[in-house]
């Protein structure tokens, strides 16, 4: 599916955005070449009643990353994730 003008824009403005983080945070590191990446993203609003709603939002790099890869980011993300809890608890 192709995508829309607006889509394109906001793509390359959040491959804009991760690159500058990641300079940021890790300016010491090899930068290399930014292949793929997956924003995981929350939001809540709530209803005309004042009950929450929670959405949340899977974006791949310019909507195309393939599922293996993102499966394989996210796990990866996790299991560091779960490390770093396992270490802090340990602290």
């Amino acid at each position: 599916m192709a995508r829309t003008p607006d889509q394109i824009a906001a793509d390359e403005a959040l491959t804009e955005a991760i690159q500058r983080v990641w300079h940021a945070y890790y300016c010491d590191a090899d930068k290399g070449i930014l292949l793929e990446y997956v924003v995981l993203a929350r939001s809540r609003s709530f209803d005309e009643v004042g009950d929450a709603l929670t959405a949340h939002a899977l974006m791949p790099r310019d909507g195309d990353v393939p599922i293996d890869l993102m499966l394989g980011m996210t796990e990866y993300a996790s299991t560091r994730l779960r490390k770093r809890i396992a270490e802090d608890e340990e602290t």
